[in-house]
């Protein structure tokens, strides 16, 4: 039996575990197949890949073996990611609400693990190479963002494509080329509290469904796949110096045994940026132009180990002499995101670089893709303000709202990047206190940002006549 729209609704409200492996096995595995892959390579004639070197599993201290998750809260991981990824008049649609064709493809089983519903099971290929990739990056970036903020508990966490970041520096020939022909990070973190420098960390998310078998291991041979192409992906790009930027390599297995399995290995370190201060030179408020004279070939400066003497290979190489333009950029970058999340496409504008795509939020865009920071919610004594999307749901209409809190979205919209930090960092434990939602009776998630994304059923519409 269908489900109803308010069935589908309790769902997505509904905690559940989302179990998490991470064991010196899973390296060891990887490290193999990755000794396997540069084996045929040189057997054709080909350098061996570059790939982050010591890959670790991440202490259970830091995630214990599985995390509560909301599928709602998947879902709005899934929509920041993508808020800034695309380009061109099509965004509206297109990226704020990304996430809600997967509204029925998530909820608990028996067990009470996250897994897919009979329809995210759909046997269509080209369905399900598009649900591997974005739900990927939604379980990927929920986990990474879960064990940055327990590494820094006392932080707030931002995440931003990677892709949007490089466009603003490095020749625009090289920034612009896809992820496999210069390899780079899917998305990178900012941990970050007002006065203290802040910490990086890049993130790889891939994902697959292929099914567990213990006969022929093909879901762990994907997986471990992915982890190695991770491995490649993060290695081609460096902030200071080489190896110090902590990486995380996550795989989704999403028709893993007992549910979503998300598989994620580390390379350690630590990578600050300066320290920022409000009204001097070089704070966010500032604009920041593009930087195409930064060096791709030869830029990454590997030391002498392993019995091989140092050398310098090509890469996306964030030097000391850029690491505060770098601060800057993150920044703002990161404001441009939660701005277009909210419908504010003309607020972001100041804060993109001509390169990151500032010309496509001041073209007109076609009518159904459009958003406009036009709409609020109250949840408790909060109010936020952003834009909104009614869609349908069997006969059911349903309004997503995306937005921010009001206060923090006011400060954006001024141009005060540095007092919006402040501020959302003052208000974090409020906003992350669930308590607020319990009037709210249906899908809603919070960030500590000040983002906040729900779902609500609108009253049946009387039939008009004629």
């Amino acid at each position: 039996m269908a489900k109803t729209a308010r069935q589908i609704l309790n769902a997505l409200s509904r905690s559940t575990s989302v179990h998490i492996h991470s064991t010196t096995e899973l390296a060891a595995h990887v490290d193999s197949a990755a000794a396997a892959i540069d084996k045929r390579r040189r057997q054709k004639g080909q350098e061996a890949a570059r790939r982050k070197p010591e890959l670790r599993p991440v202490a259970l201290a830091e995630h214990g073996r599985s995390i509560d998750l909301t599928p709602w809260q998947v879902l709005h991981a899934v929509a920041r990611g993508y808020v800034l990824a695309g380009q061109g008049m099509g965004r509206g649609l297109a990226e704020h609400w990304l996430s809600l064709k997967f509204c029925e493809a998530l909820e608990s089983n028996r067990a009470g693990a996250m897994d897919l519903t009979d329809k995210g099971r759909s046997s269509e290929s080209w369905y399900k190479g598009m649900q591997a990739r974005e739900l990927a990056v939604g379980f990927g970036l929920a986990v990474a963002e879960h064990l940055v903020q327990q590494r820094y508990p006392d932080h707030i966490v931002s995440v931003v494509d990677t892709n949007t970041v490089l466009r603003a520096g490095w020749p625009l020939s090289v920034s612009q080329r896809n992820k496999g022909s210069r390899p780079r990070p899917d998305y990178i973190i900012e941990a970050w509290k007002p006065g203290e420098p802040p910490k990086v960390t890049f993130v790889a998310c891939r994902g697959n469904h292929q099914k567990p078998s213990k006969r022929t291991g093909r879901t762990r041979s994907t997986t471990i796949q992915q982890l190695v192409k991770g491995a490649e992906l993060t290695e081609g790009m460096q902030i200071g110096p080489w190896n110090t930027t902590p990486c995380l390599m996550l795989s989704t297995e999403l028709m893993g045994q007992g549910g979503i399995v998300v598989n994620v290995l580390q390379s350690p370190g630590e990578a600050l940026l300066p320290v920022r201060i409000p009204d001097a030179p070089g704070n966010a408020d500032e604009e920041i132009k593009d930087r195409s004279g930064i060096p791709y070939p030869n830029a990454i400066r590997i030391p002498a180990r392993d019995g091989r003497r140092a050398r310098t290979v090509e890469g996306f190489q964030v030097g000391e002499d850029d690491l505060a333009w770098f601060s800057q950029l993150l920044a703002r970058t990161a404001v441009a995101s939660l701005t277009a999340f909210s419908g504010g496409g003309k607020h972001a504008v100041r804060y993109l670089t001509d390169r990151q795509g500032r010309e496509h939020y001041n073209v007109p865009a076609f009518a159904a893709t459009s958003s406009i920071d036009d709409a609020d919610i109250e949840v408790g004594d909060t109010k936020f303000v952003g834009t909104d999307n009614v869609f349908r749901m069997g006969a059911a209409r349903i309004e997503a709202f995306s937005g921010m809190e009001s206060g923090l979205y006011g400060l954006i919209k001024d141009g005060c990047v540095e007092e919006y930090r402040q501020a959302a960092y003052e208000l974090r434990s409020k906003r992350r206190d669930p308590l607020e939602a319990v009037k709210w009776n249906d899908p809603i998630s919070f960030q500590g940002d000040g983002t906040a994304m729900a779902l609500s059923i609108l009253p049946i519409r009387k039939r008009r006549t004629l």
